[in-house]
């Protein structure tokens, strides 16, 4: 059966050479169009008798893996050879190119790729390396107020800020081309203050880095960047291998990515102005990757003003003319924060899904007191929803991965079912923690650290189904045994364990002594193993708990970050157990997101799902629900509060990586006389566009239904009080133009 396509899409799907842009809003239809593009002009290439392949590039692998599946089925429908396109994540294509010439790139075959996650780990370990040298053990707390530099909460939220902006900072020097010693050169010459530290803690992870023969993702970039750009013969390779280079969600490329694939698509031959077989697809609008990282949503902006040709995929239909008009409005009042696309609804009657209808007006917003209200209002509306549409899915979103556990746990409190965009943090950790509890047994094998261990490590893992008050039984008998002679003395463990057995209900007693024994086992094992070999250890303890698939995957990366404090601090098992504390595991946090995010899948009809923000794009729901609308996470104007305004830090270091710009700057002489006050105000600037395109996300996830929220006082556990939340800008003039589509 032909395709129809919509009148926005026509002339796209005329394209044949050349340069062309493409600005698609939430829910055109991308994917679709990208597909059926790359197949015709696949089959006009096999017409033609044209050689040359069909380059497809995205961000992430799931997306990778869509294209290819559905360019394949395309393919095989029309009788088309499937070896004439490829299609990679950016990554993947520097990779290619390093390692298709690895003679060049300097990199030989034991040369080991760190993802961003593994990075995380090792650059904590750089900040550790840093922080043990004689004298330095007070200067990243140094920023801090001196009145809060004793206070445990500031200092576990400087110290992750600290980390990401170490890593944000690495990141921009490389694309600068700025390597050590150039930093070094300059940090002498300087009165820098933030870069004093960043450089030394720079050095010591490139020296990690260079040593183990790793290199991370940025290093891949640079290096291919540079072999294409310093070997003109491997460039035109390249060119001529690929005749059509295509790019998704290009709002979130950065310029290193940008100037690879301009080199790739290049056509010496070609009478086009711009000289390049190129198509990037993207929306300005959702550009959510964070500020401060290298990318940035003007290169695609640039790259639509000055291609062959430029549209804009302006229809969809997702969602209902209430919700696109709401976005629309959004948009308009947003200014410059938001590129002036207005969605449009499907043409009706054609031969494509139209959009959603309802038989009322279903966007609201509400400002609320407190937070129990703005959470009873998200459960009554959950019930509505169930009641009076329970083919809805419902979509839960809120600004933080902590916003959303903890609408998890009150979800969980009132009998509401629901799924997350990845597990709870507490599941996420559990190996973490049940880890460091068989370390600290082993420094210290003591009846308290036993309970905790088999509690907590092996009997909470049993896969039995017992209640509270059989769990507080087991435990209350457990610390009356001899522990020592529990691991080690059968026949004492025998008359336990039948002792045990009493207090469980006859269908678990069997299968309860079954685990009791094998946990006994295992922890007598774990004790036996030499210690002195440190990771063989950690890596034996881990293989004798019960781990789930996602566990195991977590597992690998504990044992490298480890296995690196091992080999370059040289830690003992007590050192490893402190690494193991809620403070330092955030260092997997990025692991544990990715491995936990896998496979997520479309909501079904009735279901559920609680997400951040940041994790539903991609996303759809027939419900949508955004909580914590607030001027923090939401701000409008330079005079808001800013997440960036750190309060808790020095009064002339609230912005720290306004220092870090002006630093790179000067070094590459960029903006010479630029005040430190533009540099702050920049990254204000930036800071509400990306919020305001986060929010605009998450309202274009609904299809049917939409519920604006804030409370304007959140329970602020490690702090331990109420903090005042003002409504954001955004969501009063919102909440002014639903009451007034309502009254019409």
């Amino acid at each position: 059966m032909d395709i129809v396509f919509r009148k926005d899409q026509k002339e796209i799907m005329k394209y044949r050479s050349g340069s062309m842009g493409i600005q698609a809003v939430p829910g055109a239809g991308k994917t679709f169009i990208i597909t059926n593009l790359v197949a015709k002009l696949l089959k006009k290439m096999k017409d033609d008798g044209q050689d040359g392949k069909i380059l497809v590039l995205t961000y992430m692998n799931s997306a990778a893996n869509n294209f290819r599946s559905r360019i394949r089925f395309i393919l095989e429908d029309e009788g088309i050879d499937k070896a004439g396109f490829e299609v990679m994540t950016i990554h993947s294509l520097a990779m290619k190119i390093i390692r298709e010439n690895t003679d060049i790139a300097m990199v030989s075959e034991e040369s080991q790729i760190i993802d961003d996650y593994r990075k995380g780990l090792l650059i904590q370990m750089a900040i550790d390396e840093y922080e043990s040298m004689p004298g330095n053990e007070v200067k990243i707390r140094s920023f801090l107020k001196k009145e809060l530099r004793s206070d445990q909460a500031h200092l576990d939220k400087w110290y992750r800020e600290f980390t990401n902006i170490v890593l944000n900072t690495i990141k921009l020097l490389k694309y600068a081309d700025i390597d050590v010693e150039s930093l070094d050169d300059y940090l002498l010459k300087s009165e820098a203050g933030i870069m004093k530290i960043i450089g030394p803690i720079y050095k010591n992870y490139q020296s990690i880095l260079d040593q183990e023969g790793y290199f991370d993702y940025d290093d891949i970039l640079i290096r291919a960047y540079r072999i294409l750009v310093d070997n003109e013969a491997i460039a035109e390779k390249y060119q001529k291998r690929y005749t059509y280079v295509f790019e998704d969600e290009c709002q979130d490329s950065n310029e290193i990515q940008g100037k690879i694939i301009d080199i790739i698509a290049y056509k010496k031959a070609s009478h086009k102005k711009s000289k390049k077989n190129l198509v990037r697809v993207g929306d300005i609008n959702q550009s959510i990757t964070g500020t401060f990282t290298g990318s940035d949503p003007k290169y695609f902006k640039d790259f639509c003003c000055q291609a062959d040709y430029s549209y804009e995929m302006n229809m969809a239909g997702r969602s209902s003319q209430d919700i696109i008009d709401l976005a629309n409005y959004l948009v308009n009042q947003a200014g410059a924060h938001l590129e002036n696309i207005h969605i449009e609804a499907v043409e009706k009657g054609q031969a494509y899904k139209e959009n959603p209808t309802t038989d009322r007006y279903m966007v609201a917003a509400r400002s609320l007191k407190s937070q129990e209200e703005e959470r009873d209002l998200v459960v009554k509306t959950i019930r509505y929803y169930q009641k009076k549409f329970p083919n809805y899915s419902i979509g839960v979103l809120s600004f933080s991965n902590y916003d959303t556990d903890e609408m998890g746990d009150y979800l969980a409190s009132r009998d509401i079912d629901f799924d997350k965009l990845g597990a709870d943090s507490k599941v996420r950790k559990k190996v973490i923690g049940d880890l460091k509890l068989a370390l600290d047994f082993l420094l210290d094998p003591s009846r308290e650290n036993f309970l905790d261990l088999i509690m907590e490590a092996f009997i909470d893992r049993f896969d039995l189904d017992l209640c509270q008050e059989e769990l507080d039984s087991l435990s209350t008998s457990l610390a009356k045994f001899d522990h020592e002679a529990l691991i080690y003395d059968d026949i004492y463990r025998d008359d336990c364990l039948s002792k045990l057995r009493t207090r469980l209900d006859d269908s678990s007693r069997l299968a309860f002594s079954k685990h009791m024994s094998k946990a006994l086992d295992s922890i007598r094992s774990i004790c036996d193993y030499c210690q002195a070999d440190r990771i063989g250890l950690i890596s034996y303890i881990l293989t004798r708990l019960s781990l789930t698939n996602n566990e195991i995957l977590l597992s690998k990366y504990i044992v490298f970050y480890l296995s690196n404090l091992v080999s370059y601090e040289g830690a003992d098992l007590a050192r490893l157990s402190i690494s193991l504390e809620n403070r330092y595991s955030r260092v997997f946090d990025g692991a544990i997101e990715s491995i936990y995010d896998m496979g997520d899948t479309e909501p079904l009809a009735g279901s559920v799902t609680l997400a951040t923000l940041h994790k539903s794009k991609g996303m759809e729901w027939d419900a949508v629900i955004i909580t914590g609308i607030n001027k923090s996470d939401f701000p409008s104007s330079l005079d808001d509060y800013f997440r960036v305004d750190r309060k808790y830090l020095r009064p002339d270091f609230k912005y720290p990586e306004a220092f870090v710009n002006i630093d790179i700057d000067k070094i590459v002489g960029k903006n010479p006389g630029k005040t430190r006050s533009s540099y702050e105000d920049d990254l204000k600037l930036d800071l509400i566009s990306e919020r305001v395109r986060l929010l605009y996300v998450g309202i274009t996830r609904a299809k049917s239904s939409l519920l604006l929220l804030n409370s304007k006082n959140k329970f602020v556990e490690s702090l331990n009080r109420n903090m005042y939340r003002k409504d954001s800008s955004y969501l009063e003039i919102m909440t002014k133009y639903i009451e007034m589509r309502k009254n019409k």
